[in-house]
């Protein structure tokens, strides 16, 4: 069995209103290879964690900013998986 890889991002973003989060869920849905993603509002830095087959972090950042929502890529992990 051929050995693939998810990519866990987690980024900075910058939420004002229920709008704001509304923009980033119909951003995210346009990324296919999206598995899951969460966005933490308590958090300071409103970490929005996804779990990608691929890395889309850099596409999504700049989706995300003609959505009119910034967020700052903090890290991007590579996990294997059988």
């Amino acid at each position: 069995m051929k050995n693939r890889s998810q990519f866990i991002l987690i980024l900075s973003t910058v939420i004002k209103s229920p709008f704001d989060l509304n923009r980033i869920k119909c951003t995210i849905a346009n990324f296919k290879s999206v598995i899951e993603w969460s966005q933490d509002l308590d958090d300071v830095d409103k970490i929005l964690r996804i779990v990608s087959h691929e890395d889309i972090s850099e596409k999504l950042v700049l989706n995300l900013e003609r959505a009119k929502v910034r967020a700052i890529i903090m890290q991007v992990f590579e996990k294997s998986i059988s």
